[in-house]
């Protein structure tokens, strides 16, 4: 009420000195037209474009979902439709299709589209790893296919296990992994577990590292006689040694999964396999590993062997720039690190974080080189050799030389 009685003095006061007051006037009306422009978005770059991508995963399959939201996404900024082929359906055409990593061996020249030129563009050097990019040219003659996933062999390990006994450098030489295996066991955990078939690797593997590559071809000739050389008893000798000296789990090597599921369900601390093997242990074990990987120990050569699921177009793909788009976006960045976290594996894109511990320092540390020196014919050898099955080294060479 004092506020409105403040109000009105003023009026007052005018209208008692008999002065009218002076009414308010509004300012004019200026009447401006406004051009009408139609609102329009840009046209996408691939609109009415269809793409279909085989896949090699089942629908239900968790990393099967990348491929299906990297597709929506891809319809939604360019316009393009990415029909996806699961196993067992049919379709006109396939435009891109996955590559499991077992068939990409059968893979020839002209049996995929050249991405050379498109990658180079794309800069898809910085977005790759260049032991994958050189196994695809090796196999195609140019870049025939783009790595998804990759599958990296080494030594993995119980990082949690690690931890807990102390150990925080990861063993590179020989002597090096002996200690180390030697901690583990005073801790109470057996140090290696193996599978027969991962044997024959770690045989590679030893051997790769102690002698050479170029050695072992040689060795593996018509006239080459193992167990004359002395550095091949020499290496068997290290391993018959480490396996007497109670690093290896009880009953390997095993049959598989028998060796390796041993990480899940009893006291073993290492293995030698892939990070495919560490998704197997834990979905056979049911347990959740915290795993890590290091490269086998030695001095010559590498430590490790890399291979991967790859992604292809094919060589009549009518609308190859935009398939090539599609598989970028899902081969690297935000799709890449997606697929990574649901499978807990290892980034296709090395800017991307490994779930893996040690793995993409494994691969920068010394390019992998694949197996293939040993194969099935090596088995009993291996399995032998990891099992102390003889008590000379000389033996172990004169059966490897018996296997060739």
């Amino acid at each position: 009420m004092k506020k409105i009685l403040w109000l009105l003095l003023p009026l007052l006061l005018l209208t008692a000195c008999g002065k009218e007051p002076v009414p308010e006037t509004a300012p004019p009306t200026v009447e401006v037209e406004i051009p009408y422009v139609e609102q329009t978005q840009p046209p996408l770059p691939y609109e009415g474009v269809e793409l279909y991508f085989r896949s090699i995963w089942q629908k239900t399959d968790p990393l099967a979902q990348v491929t299906v939201q990297a597709a929506q996404q891809f319809e939604r900024t360019t316009g393009a439709v990415v029909k996806i082929l699961w196993p067992g359906e049919e379709a006109k055409r396939v435009d891109i299709f996955q590559i499991s990593a077992a068939d990409f061996e059968a893979l020839g020249e002209g049996t995929t589209l050249d991405l050379t030129e498109m990658a180079e563009k794309s800069g898809y050097t910085e977005k790759s790893h260049e032991a994958l990019r050189t196994e695809i040219k090796g196999r195609c003659g140019y870049l025939g296919a783009v790595a998804q996933v990759p599958y990296l062999g080494g030594i993995y390990y119980n990082a949690d296990v690690f931890t807990t006994c102390g150990i925080t450098k990861m063993p590179a030489t020989w002597e090096e992994f002996v200690e180390t295996s030697r901690i583990l066991r005073e801790k109470g955990w057996v140090p290696l577990t193996l599978d027969k078939e991962d044997a024959v690797a770690a045989m590679e593997l030893h051997l790769r590292r102690t002698l050479g590559i170029e050695e072992m071809n040689r060795l593996m000739g018509k006239k080459a006689q193992w167990h004359f050389e002395q550095p091949v008893t020499n290496a068997m000798e290290l391993v018959m040694l480490y396996v007497q000296g109670g690093n290896m789990a009880f009953g390997t090597p095993a049959d598989y999964p028998g060796g390796q599921n041993k990480m899940g369900i009893s006291n073993s601390a290492m293995m030698v396999g892939t990070n495919a093997d560490c998704a197997d242990v834990e979905a056979a074990t049911l347990t959740t590993l915290r795993w890590g990987v290091f490269p086998y120990p030695g001095e010559k050569e590498s430590g490790t062997w890399l291979t991967a699921d790859m992604v292809a177009i094919s060589p009549d793909c009518k609308d190859a720039q935009a398939a090539f788009d599609f598989v970028m976006l899902l081969t690297t960045g935000e799709f890449d690190q997606l697929r990574v976290d649901i499978g807990r594996g290892i980034p296709a894109d090395p800017a991307n974080v490994s779930a893996i511990e040690g793995a993409l320092e494994a691969i920068a540390a010394a390019p992998p080189q694949a197996l293939g020196i040993f194969g099935e014919k090596q088995t009993d050898v291996a399995t032998k050799l990891w099992s102390a099955w003889y008590d000379k080294p000389n033996r172990y060479a004169i059966a490897l030389e018996r296997s060739k």
